[in-house]
């Protein structure tokens, strides 16, 4: 089957389902592994040439999250084959594989691909779950206005051993050690949902204020800046007038991570998980 793939995680998951061979063409920012670079790109990644992308004559054409959804939308009414994926949750990131090695015929392929995903989970869950305390931790993927991740993002901070700033528009207030969400009945972070059961939808990023985040008064501040990897200038925070007086700021407790180990929703989130436990432990000794 060939197959373009306009989404940088679904990329990703392609190549972990040994599917690479079957690579078309790509996105622009399908960097990831070193080999999907060679693959013929096709510029942006919400606008593209659709008479480029048709020269590469798919049969199916992936598109991943909220951003691609009106490309989705455009490619499917000039009658290309998409699969359009917006998982906002780590149940759907699963579902998302499973759905892909369903459609590709490599579906054993994608429950291992899970199975590694959700064991890496659980060894940075057992690691965090020795804290003494839970760190509060903000993350922001954008810095103009600043908005806090969302998405899967704050279960990937709760698998690292943290309490992430709240979402939910006007909702700051950090949670207990022991407090269930509201928003879907509990089960174990990383896993997959009972049959039956629906699969939560988390809220998406939104813009936060400056009063907010002093009110959380995080222990740990990641910038995840959208599209920046990890070459994000902690200026694009501290630069603002009164984040510089965060105690996390002053602590030492900001750190720089590469946005396509929180942004893209596929494998290497357990990476990502790894580096916010790493330094939860520090802001924590």
């Amino acid at each position: 089957m060939r197959i373009a793939s306009l989404s940088p995680a679904t990329t990703e998951i392609l190549f972990a389902l040994e599917q690479q061979k079957n690579i078309v063409c790509t996105d622009q920012f399908s960097d990831f592994p070193d080999s999907a670079q060679a693959i013929p790109h096709l510029k942006d990644h919400q606008k593209v040439d659709t008479e480029a992308l048709r020269q590469f004559q798919p049969e199916v054409v992936f598109t991943s999250t909220l951003v691609q959804e009106r490309l989705a939308s455009e490619l499917r009414s000039l009658k290309f084959g998409i699969i359009h994926q917006d998982p906002r949750s780590i149940p759907e990131i699963y579902e998302s594989i499973r759905q892909i090695g369903i459609i590709l015929g490599c579906e054993p392929r994608a429950h291992a691909l899970i199975e590694t995903m959700q064991q890496g989970f659980n060894d940075t869950k057992r690691k965090s779950g020795l804290f003494f305390r839970k760190p509060r931790v903000y993350i922001e993927e954008w810095h103009h206005p600043p908005m806090v991740s969302g998405n899967w993002v704050p279960e990937v901070v709760k698998i690292a051993g943290g309490i992430p700033f709240g979402v939910e528009s006007g909702k700051w207030k950090v949670e207990s050690n022991t407090a269930k969400t509201d928003r879907a009945p509990a089960r174990p972070v990383g896993g997959s949902p009972p049959s039956g059961e629906a699969i939560m939808r988390n809220p998406p990023s939104r813009e936060v204020s400056l009063t907010e985040i002093q009110q959380f008064d995080p222990d740990l501040i990641v910038l995840s800046i959208c599209g920046a990897g990890q070459m994000a200038n902690k200026e694009l925070l501290t630069g603002r007038a009164g984040w510089s007086d965060l105690r996390a700021v002053k602590e030492n407790h900001l750190f720089v991570i590469d946005d396509s180990l929180l942004n893209r929703p596929g494998p290497r989130l357990v990476e990502g998980a790894r580096r916010i436990f790493s330094w939860a432990f520090q802001a924590l000794h």
